[in-house]
């Protein structure tokens, strides 16, 4: 019986120890240098005799369980990537949790290897959306932004700034490193389309959250390029000259030399010509490095000089309807500015996986003059006539600088950062100013009275702000065998800000300088704004989500001196924070976020004295102002169908204010039975926004053929003060947007259709002082009595023959704006643009293109022709892949050009025209360098 009970346990323990071996697991993440998972990885392991297979998933992740060895090899394979081999051991524990493994991309390709399978055109994962360029048409010739373009949701303007769904994105990586100046537009015209792999719209919440893992906030988009393998270095730029019949002539260059972290660029350029209103002259030199220092390290300097001289001349017609009636402005301006500037950067970042320091200094040196003269004649309500003449100097040095510093603590679960901020800006400058009012009668319009006013503005003063901020970050338990991770973490930031201000304002008398002490003042103000916070963060390869409070106490002081008065604003908002993204299921996303912030008044909205650069519109700040609390709410749902590769993109936005600063305009008559306009500031509730906007796409057979359909839509209420009235007003906005393609290999047309309706635009920023400075009488920001409806369509179509290319694109828009504010002040305005331009080109050398358009005008308050604009060239390529090009040119040939355009704002049609010299025979000597990887891409001018 002994020896039985003896077996028992032997087979017991025995057991024991057999359920032990059995019960290791792995788990773990691939990812490429962006720290994008990478799907359909091959992930090998061979522990002892024993040889487990598997692939990642579509987020990157793989798992091996029911393992019995305390050690084993591990392999990794990807196309297109560095095979990866290492050997783990399980130590004590059962779990093996392998954070993150970094493929490399294979630095040269024996041969390029086709595949012919159905690319699939987007892939969504978590706070990334990609973007396949194989299943995009590539062209020779083609940059980024040609391939960008053709991207469901994104958007590309003329001046390569780009949009997704809606949004800014300025920032841009290659390969998830740092690129030259990282803006967006500066590159994604140089740089070919035929290197790009991938391109990734990334949720960036910053570095620190990166290396943390911990995301709050609202993220900002980014633009990440992933290269194909061995393209990740090249020699991109260009020189030229040129000389033209207007003066014209200069010369420039721009070469970036790029391997990997390595990176260097020079630029400089001189331009001059004549430009209807005088000589417009520009120069620049910029320079730019960045290499890794040390192994963990990378360091960028930079530093560009740029100026300008430039002289001007326009007209603007501006009418104003207001409850009063109608009043009526024309004005002609003409003068010349002069500016310069000169900006240094540096920074250096060091990466061990353990410990994250980041330090970044730059300054600039900003010099500003100015001398205008101008004339307006008004009508309408009033008559009266003003001749200004103003002369402004000012300069302003800046400095700045950030440290921050984050670290993985021994358990890897628990982490802490803290950075320091600064920046200071001194300002000077000395205004002189001349107004000379003609008074008429109002019913004979006789002269009544001339009144001349000469006065001198000294302005000096200074900004300076400094911001610390602490994190830290407890990482609680889970599960052992889950990917998961949750912390409780705690933050703490401080912003302090000092403003000083003192202007002296003299009015000459008989060229004697006479010091006006009610339009001058000296004050300092100091700001406090803290943010005190907790938050629960939990994270797993399908959710992340981060929920929290925030106490936001705010502090301001403002000392008047020479009035020996002082004012003090305190307050405390209270504010949760919210942020969530999860995948649904495979290719199906959602995420959600909200933010609030407090923001102090502006130095010019709370100085109690009458700023009288404009007569006619004295602004006078408030210095009882309360700061202005701003909520944020965003979310966004990415669908994507694997099989078929249809897509849908969807976002919504809603955003409210608590004590929003609004301008309080008051027209109050003078003692000569005119009108002047008072703009005063005040604290109001009541304005929101909310808008949503989609996108559709349906890609047909490998996408040669497709169907988008887009809009968005938008409410708000803007809560307004109309002589000391409190108002509100309702805007709304409605768009729609169908599009068709077709891409073939010899031939690709799209085809697009729109429509817009737009009511309550505004199209300045009212919280802009200097805006208010130039308001004319009756003009109202904020509120607008207008709806604008616009109709478009686009068809561009292009040929691709062996020795011919033909491309020509066919554009329509007609807008019409409607205003009635009362039966006898009805205004519509009709504008009709109809396009078309070709491309041939002959022989692979010759580039014949011309341009045409035909624009109709109707309802415009200037005198307006309805110009057909013809612009012409001929480029002749040489040498190999036609490095040097021979272009001549010719713009406006009928020299109809008349630089007319429209804007609303507020309450007010603004019709304003540049006199600018249109009509110009051009001739240009280029040279061209953009090697990748050893391989030479063209890059077409657009």
């Amino acid at each position: 019986m002994k020896t039985l009970l003896n077996i028992f346990i032997l087979l017991l323990f025995a057991a024991q120890s057999g359920f032990g071996q059995t019960s290791r697991r792995i788990s773990g993440l691939v990812t490429d240098s962006t720290e994008n998972g990478l799907s359909h990885a091959n992930v090998i392991l061979i522990a002892g005799k024993d040889t487990l297979q598997t692939t990642t998933n579509e987020e990157g992740y793989f798992n091996f369980s029911k393992i019995k060895a305390e050690s084993f090899l591990l392999q990794i394979n990807c196309l297109g990537y560095q095979s990866y081999s290492n050997t783990y051991d399980f130590a004590k524990g059962k779990l093996l949790e392998i954070k993150r493994i970094e493929l490399k991309q294979t630095p040269n390709m024996l041969k390029t290897v086709e595949i012919k399978g159905k690319p699939n055109p987007i892939r969504i994962m978590q706070d990334t959306i990609e973007y396949n360029a194989a299943a995009y048409q590539v062209f020779e010739g083609d940059n980024v932004a040609d391939l960008i373009k053709q991207f469901p949701g994104m958007e590309v303007d003329d001046q390569y700034n780009v949009k997704t769904m809606g949004q800014e994105m300025t920032k841009l990586r290659i390969n998830g490193k740092d690129f030259f100046t990282n803006n967006i537009k500066d590159f994604i015209g140089k740089l070919p389309a035929g290197i790009v792999s991938k391109i990734q719209i990334i949720d960036d919440f910053g570095d620190e959250a990166n290396f943390t893992g911990i995301k709050v906030g609202e993220p900002k988009k980014m633009l990440n390029i992933v290269t194909k393998p061995g393209m990740n270095k090249g020699k991109f730029g260009s020189t030229g000259m040129n000389g033209g019949t207007n003066q014209q002539y200069g010369g420039s260059g721009s070469f970036s030399f790029w391997n990997d972290s390595k990176q260097r660029m020079a630029d400089i350029g001189y331009h001059t010509s004549n430009n209807g209103a005088g000589t417009s002259e520009n120069a620049r030199v910029t320079l730019n490095h960045r290499d890794k220092l040390g192994k963990y390290g990378n360091f960028s300097i930079s530093n560009g000089f740029n100026t300008n001289n430039n002289a001007f001349e326009s007209e603007q017609a501006v009418e104003t309807i207001n409850p009063l009636g109608t009043f009526y402005n024309n004005s002609q301006n003409k003068g010349k500015s002069n500016r310069s500037s000169n900006i240094f950067n540096s920074s250096y970042t060091f990466n061990n996986k353990k410990i994250r320091l980041s330090a970044n200094f730059g300054g600039t040196l900003s010099q500003n003059s100015n001398t205008s003269a101008s004339f307006n004649n008004q009508t309408g309500v009033i008559r009266q006539d003003l001749k200004n003449n103003n002369q402004l100097s000012s300069k302003s040095p800046s400095l700045n600088g950030n440290l921050s510093l984050a670290k993985i603590l021994k358990n890897k679960k628990n982490s802490f950062s803290t950075n320091l901020a600064f920046s200071t800006s001194p300002t000077n400058s000395n205004q002189n100013i001349s107004t000379n009012t003609l008074y008429y009668d109002r019913d004979t319009e006789l002269l009544k009275k001339d009144s001349l006013l000469n006065r001198n503005l000294i302005t000096s003063g200074s900004n300076q702000y400094i911001n610390f901020g602490l994190n830290y970050s407890l990482g609680l338990k889970t599960p052992s065998d889950t990917l998961a991770k949750s912390s409780l973490n705690f933050t703490y930031n401080a912003s302090v800000g000092k403003s000083n201000s003192n202007r002296t304002t003299f009015v000459l008398e008989n060229a004697i300088p006479i010091f006006i002490d009610s339009l001058s003042t000296h004050y300092t103000s100091v700001f406090i704004n803290q943010s005190l916070g907790m938050s629960y963060s939990y994270s797993n390869k399908k959710m992340r989500y981060n929920f929290g409070f925030n106490a936001r106490p705010s502090l301001m002081s403002n000392n008047y001196i020479n009035l020996n008065q002082k004012i003090k604003n305190n307050n405390l908002n209270y504010a949760p924070n919210i942020n969530l993204s999860r995948t649904i299921v495979k290719g199906k996303t959602i995420s959600l976020s909200y933010t609030g912030n407090n923001n102090a008044p502006s130095i010019d909205q709370i100085q109690p004295i009458r700023n009288t650069q404009n007569l006619q519109n004295i602004v006078i700040g408030n210095p009882n102002l309360k700061p202005y609390f701003r909520h944020s709410l965003m979310s966004n749902y990415n669908y994507v169908n694997i099989k078929s590769g249809i897509s849908l993109q969807a976002g919504f936005t809603f955003s409210a204010t608590q004590n929003e600063i609004v301008s309080n305009v008051i027209l109050v008559p003078d003692t000569l039975n005119s009108l002047k306009q008072e703009t005063r500031f005040e604290n109001i509730n009541g304005t929101y926004n909310a808008g949503n906007n989609y996108s559709l796409n349906i890609p047909i057979k490998k996408n040669k053929y497709a169907i988008s359909y887009g809009g968005n839509l938008g409410l708000s209420n803007r809560a307004i003060f109309i002589n000391n009235n409190k108002r509100f007003n309702k805007g709304f906005n409605f768009s729609q947007n169908v599009r068709g393609s077709i891409n073939l290999k010899k031939l690709t047309v799209s085809a697009s259709t729109n429509y817009n309706f737009t009511s309550n635009t505004n199209v300045l920023n009212t919280n802009n002082i200097s805006d208010l400075y130039y308001l004319n009488l009756g003009q109202i920001g904020g509120t607008t009595l207008f709806n604008t409806h616009t109709y478009a369509a686009n068809l561009n179509g292009s040929l691709r023959l062996k020795k011919l290319v033909v491309t020509a694109n066919i554009d329509y828009n007609a807008t019409n704006s409607d205003a009635e504010f009362n039966a006898n002040a009805p205004r519509n305005i009709k504008n009709l643009n109809l396009a078309f331009s070709t491309r041939l080109t002959i022989k692979k050398r010759f580039l014949f293109a011309v341009n045409t358009s035909k624009t109709i005008n109707k309802g415009y308050s200037l005198a307006n022709a309805n110009p057909l604009i013809i612009n012409t060239s001929l480029t002749a390529g040489f040498l190999k892949n036609k490095m040097l090009n021979l272009k001549i040119s010719a713009d406006d040939l009928l020299n109809q050009g008349n630089n007319l355009s429209r804007y609303i704002s507020g309450n007010s049609i603004i019709d304003s025209r540049t006199n600018q010299v249109t009509r110009v025979f051009k001739i240009g000597l280029s040279y061209s360098l953009s090697s990748f990887g050893g391989n030479v891409f063209r890059v077409d001018a657009d």
